[in-house]
């Protein structure tokens, strides 16, 4: 009686423990937004923590718009876009402390710059 006991409870002590996968990617710990417009970048340049999703929106206008790295490349997926236009976003994640300067490559006036502490 005792053996049949220990076994069911061993059973529910090893499913409440998870599946917990200590090696997948961790979310952001923190987020922040830029805007794109037909002006530029705003703010033109951001200072964030290690750890943090950046997302960029067309908030203005009717152009398209590519975001691409110019110097150092974020270790987060994606870091540049595809075409983007009015209403779309682009994220990517900065693990790494360092500064990421960025252009809008269908228009190179625009520039910008991720600060990471």
């Amino acid at each position: 009686m005792r053996v049949r006991l220990v076994l069911p409870l061993a059973a529910i002590a090893i499913a409440a423990c998870g599946g917990s996968d200590s090696t997948g990617p961790k979310p952001p710990a923190h987020t922040a937004d830029v805007s794109i417009t037909n002006s530029g970048f705003t703010p033109e340049t951001l200072n964030v923590q290690t750890n943090t999703l950046v997302t960029w929106t067309v908030t203005d206008g009717g152009d398209s718009h590519v975001l691409r790295f110019t110097g150092t490349v974020p270790s987060g997926s994606n870091p540049n876009s595809n075409t983007l236009t009015l209403g779309q976003t682009a994220s990517t994640s900065f693990l790494q402390a360092g500064t990421y300067d960025y252009v809008d490559t269908l228009h190179t006036e625009h520039t910008g710059a991720i600060i990471v502490q």
